[in-house]
């Protein structure tokens, strides 16, 4: 998400040599060259983040988006794995807190802040004005993600920080393979039974098993060479395609955060990881288009920023009354989306140059030039 490599249509190296979604570069470690269809594939899944927390977007789309665009996540970040292979366990969990859990309290506190300024105004009283203060408090202590209301998509962070750490720690023991199938049947066995117990475990260790599962797969395909786009390729994504809607809509809605798998363990897992290939595939089509380089090198900024985008955009459409009573459509949906993108352009200049560290960039950085 910080780094510059070559230009779309330039030549294409492994994907196991680029970085990590959201990890950044620091000036002390040159920037790794990078794959453009792995950041068109990570532009895409995080516009349909965006997309999908919309108001308004339609049911079957949620459906459909939710199925697989947070373990896309985990899967490219796992991708990457290799690159951390050498790395000590103290140096790692402080590049790891650097890198996401300074972004994760920026964010956090940025979100709060505009949350005690407004929620006595508006509809926001009837929901909020009772909820005592320091209420968000205890959900950036705990990470537990229904109870970061203040900036809901936040919980990636902690997510992502405890996975990384536990693939390290039992790839000390395993090699990629095993620990990939361990994982996933790990994670089946945790779908079919700790939902069920009705509590939650703080810094995402409830996601944990099946975050691992995503991410463990990602690291056991590090080198695969992702296909360029050709009609071979475009033929087995027409497949991909057919696989992937058929088990997500006979699964039904998921939602990770919210311990929500649909009907069952093994179609949450193939649904997940056929949209993901699914993703990959397409990714090649799509490297010469600019603005998603772009988004594919910021999606730290826009997973933090776009929520606190919709909650302001909402709130001025409540007190202008722009829905009199009624509920936002798709138009709406795809309209607020769009600003929370464009805005991070102006954001990411600012953060760069005022907090770096809100980036999880050390101080200093500069950006690189093509």
């Amino acid at each position: 998400m910080r780094w510059h490599g070559p230009e779309p249509g330039c030549r294409v190296v492994s994907i196991a040599q680029a970085p990590a979604m959201p990890r950044a570069v620091s000036p002390s470690r040159p920037p790794a060259v990078r794959d453009a269809r792995i950041d068109a594939a990570r532009a895409v899944a995080i516009v349909l983040v965006v997309l999908g927390h919309a108001k308004g977007i339609p049911a079957w789309f949620a459906t459909a988006v939710y199925s697989f665009h947070v373990p896309a996540f985990f899967v490219l970040s796992g991708w990457f794995a290799a690159r951390r292979a050498g790395d000590e366990p103290r140096a790692l969990t402080m590049r790891l807190a650097r890198s996401l859990l300074l972004p994760y309290a920026a964010f956090f506190f940025a979100a709060y802040a505009y949350w005690l300024l407004t929620r006595d105004i508006g509809e926001k009283a009837q929901r909020w004005g009772d909820v005592p203060w320091w209420d968000p408090l205890s959900g950036f202590v705990s990470g537990i993600g229904p109870h970061l209301y203040v900036n809901p998509a936040l919980w990636f962070l902690p997510a992502l920080f405890v996975t990384v750490l536990a693939y390290a720690l039992l790839r000390r023991v395993l090699p990629p393979r095993a620990l990939a199938l361990l994982s996933l049947a790990s994670g089946l066995a945790w779908i079919a039974w700790f939902p069920q117990v009705g509590i939650r475990l703080p810094f995402a260790l409830d996601v944990l098993p099946v975050a691992l599962a995503f991410y463990a797969v990602g690291a056991a395909g590090a080198g695969v060479q992702v296909p360029r786009w050709t009609p071979l390729a475009a033929a087995s994504a027409t497949a991909l395609l057919l696989s992937w809607a058929a088990l997500a809509w006979f699964n039904g809605r998921v939602d990770i955060v919210q311990l929500r798998f649909g009907a069952s363990g093994w179609m949450f897992f193939g649904a997940a990881l056929l949209g993901t290939a699914l993703l990959l595939s397409a990714s090649a089509a799509l490297v010469r288009v600019r603005a998603l380089q772009w988004i594919g090198r910021n999606t730290l900024l826009i997973l933090c920023t776009h929520m606190p985008v919709f909650f302001v955009l909402s709130g001025v459409a409540s007190l202008t009354g722009l829905f009199d009573g009624g509920k936002p459509g798709p138009a709406w949906a795809v309209l607020v989306s769009l600003l929370a993108l464009a805005l991070c352009v102006p954001m990411r200049a600012l953060l760069v140059g005022w907090a770096p560290w809100a980036l999880g960039l050390r101080a200093g950085f500069r950006e690189a030039r093509a």
